[in-house]
């Protein structure tokens, strides 16, 4: 598979617009951290949002292509840090195919919480554009945790997985094909656990507020690390 290209500037969301942030900043904020998460398919960046007001010495980092999502996070963050702010909060309008090189290795965990669209698919398959593209984002030794709901596998399956089958922990297995997969694209997989949303820390994101109701959402939760 081609490569997508991959811009020389990082494009963040400021507010309601779109603007720059140069590559020298970026990498002094790097710096400055903590340590650096960057959630993959943000969506609207609530969940970043509320780990980066949880954890104020940690820079986090959301990315996704659909940055009109996140204009209303972006707004909420550049408020003063007592009414809602997040200085330590930055949104990247990139795909994680083509994100931007000043991201290299930044990472100390990457997530992946309730994918859709051409991620889902690129992490259910473990597809190398999107597996190499997560890598990309990580240090050696950088945590990796996917969250799937499992009801997606429930009639009408999403078009994105209807030639797919299931994802399971087995189907993650050791000596299996996915996890070859994975580990062609640097990463090493720890386990997978079904779960639910009451026993685990359930993302905050609208989409993963409209997936059912009133009983508790199964989730696949996926672990690795970078190799």
């Amino acid at each position: 598979m081609t490569d997508r290209p991959r811009p020389s500037a990082t494009q963040v969301v400021e507010g309601k617009a779109l603007g720059r942030l140069a590559t020298d900043e970026l990498a002094a904020r790097v710096a400055d951290a903590a340590r650096v998460v960057v959630d993959v398919g943000t969506g609207d960046a609530r969940a970043a949002w509320r780990l980066a007001r949880a954890e104020p010495d940690t820079l986090v980092i959301g990315l996704d292509p659909a940055w009109q999502r996140m204009a209303d996070t972006a707004t909420r963050a550049r408020r003063k840090p007592a009414k809602g702010g997040a200085p330590n909060l930055v949104l990247v309008n990139a795909a994680v195919e083509a994100a931007p090189p000043a991201l290299d290795g930044v990472a100390d965990a990457v997530t992946v919480l309730m994918p859709w669209g051409g991620l889902l698919r690129g992490v259910v398959s473990a597809g190398s554009d999107v597996c190499g593209g997560l890598r990309r984002l990580a240090r050696p030794g950088a945590t990796l945790e996917i969250v799937i709901g499992t009801s997606i596998w429930r009639p009408p399956v999403p078009v994105e997985l209807a030639d797919l089958p299931e994802l399971t922990p087995a189907a993650l297995a050791p000596g299996g094909e996915l996890a070859a997969r994975w580990a062609a694209a640097g990463w090493a997989l720890d386990g997978a656990v079904v779960t639910t949303s009451m026993e685990h820390d359930a993302p905050a994101t609208s989409w993963a507020r409209r997936l059912g109701s009133g009983s508790p959402e199964s989730l696949l939760v996926v672990r690795a690390h970078a190799l």
